[in-house]
């Protein structure tokens, strides 16, 4: 590819995966999960297939569009599910466990890609590139067909299976009650339920922390264009695979490692551990667009993209926040988590374009400064979710609570009031 091509094929992948983002995790709610995942997994597997026969760039950004809109509410959706079954000193761990997976995919994948390119360089008459994207079908279609036997449905729609026994699933509902976790409402999303996801700030300001984050992980990027234009030394197409795998090493140990500590030391509080990576990731990207690009001694540069990984493990703690936060109502925390993912990804479809381009790389001054403003603004925003959810939550307990046998007990239209009339009618009894 020449000029932007790659620019707009990576664009092309952002498009799709924005449009399927909120719709995908609606149908979640509405849907038993293994069949959405199924078919997520499965339609994935057969668009990366066709990327074997692309003759040209244009056809490949088609199918990178359709495998980003495959794509699109697999990340997110697994999170919802997973933020559906744990409760708060567990579910830090759970997702940066998901996340640790991803980031172990990535970086196993960077040396398959390496050992498949060479080992299979020209074999049958095809190149070692095209080979890459066969076996990543091979591997993708069984996952598929066990997504659907073995992903299960929300615990409160779930049904005894070889899985769950029923006391199993009245646990798992006893404790997402402690949790204050509610499941998909009868009546489904309408007016009332839309207004409550626009008119609230937990839409806005998410969507703002991790459109921030997003965009920040673009200078990891730069390692292989850093690698690849390198005159002294000069790298191998293996070489320029493996090495990056570095930063996906620091993504795994900072995830496991902060989602412990989240869960278990600081019980369950998780804006500590993110607001020291995104101020980590400022100073990082900072120093990216700082020092010289190529010198005689590069190891300043080596640890700098490497430990640019760290900041990854934002998403699963994020995740597990927002899910702790929008616990009542399912359906929100489905838009809102579908949400700030695809206009995170929206924003992120076109600003590379400008700051992240390949012609510029892979010094790309622009972007990492920008890079490092975009970390700056995340910090704020954790700040921001923190000082917000606690005054939501002083203001719920100081409203006065009504005693819930007494509610029981009473018919039931009076049942349907809001608890400030049935404390008026208590006082006057």
């Amino acid at each position: 590819m020449f000029g932007l091509e790659y620019n707009y094929c990576v664009t092309a992948w952002s498009v799709g995966y924005v449009i399927g983002q909120i719709p995908g995790n609606i149908l979640l709610n509405r849907v038993s999960p293994h069949y959405v995942v199924f078919a997520l997994e499965f339609g994935w597997s057969i668009m990366t297939l066709c990327t074997t026969w692309v003759k040209n760039w244009h056809v490949l950004c088609f199918i990178r569009f359709m495998v980003g809109l495959f794509e699109s509410a697999y990340y997110p959706g697994l999170l919802f599910l997973i933020g559906s079954w744990y409760t708060k000193d567990e579910l830090g761990k759970r997702s940066n466990i998901f996340q640790a997976a991803t980031a172990a995919g990535t970086l196993i994948s960077g040396v398959m890609q390496a050992g498949v390119y060479k080992g299979l360089n020209g074999t049958n008459g095809l190149p070692g590139w095209r080979w890459i994207f066969i076996i990543d079908a091979c591997i993708s279609l069984p996952i598929a067909i066990c997504a659907f036997f073995l992903i299960p449905d929300l615990p409160w729609n779930i049904k005894p299976n070889w899985i769950f026994a029923q006391d199993d699933i009245d646990l798992a509902k006893k404790r997402l009650t402690v949790a204050k976790r509610s499941g998909p409402s009868k009546t489904g999303l309408g007016k009332k339920a839309l207004w409550n996801v626009i008119s609230t700030w937990h839409i806005w300001v998410f969507t703002a922390v991790y459109s921030c984050y997003i965009f920040a992980q673009n200078p990891q990027q730069s390692m292989s264009f850093w690698l690849k234009y390198s005159k002294n030394p000069k790298y191998s197409v293996e070489q320029i695979n493996y090495y990056p795998s570095g930063i996906w090493s620091t993504q795994i140990v900072s995830a496991l490692g902060f989602s412990w500590l989240s869960d278990t030391v600081l019980k369950g509080r998780r804006w500590p551990p993110l607001l020291l990576v995104a101020l980590w990731h400022c100073i990082d990207c900072g120093l990216l667009a700082g020092l010289p690009v190529y010198t005689d001694n590069r190891a300043g540069r080596w640890v700098l993209y490497y430990l640019s990984g760290v900041v990854n493990c934002t998403p699963g703690l994020l995740y597990a926040w927002c899910s702790e936060i929008i616990g009542e109502s399912s359906e929100k925390r489905g838009i809102v988590m579908g949400t700030f993912n695809s206009v995170a990804f929206s924003f992120n479809a076109w600003l590379p374009l400008l700051l992240f381009k390949q012609t510029e790389q892979p010094r790309v001054h622009k972007g990492n400064i920008a890079a490092s403003v975009a970390s700056a603004l995340q910090a704020f925003g954790i700040l921001a979710i923190l000082f917000l959810a606690t005054r939501d939550d002083r203001r719920a307990t100081s409203q006065p609570l009504v005693d819930r046998s007494t509610v029981e007990d009473l018919p039931g239209e009076e049942r349907s009031r809001s608890p400030s009339d049935l404390e008026d009618k208590r006082d006057l009894a």
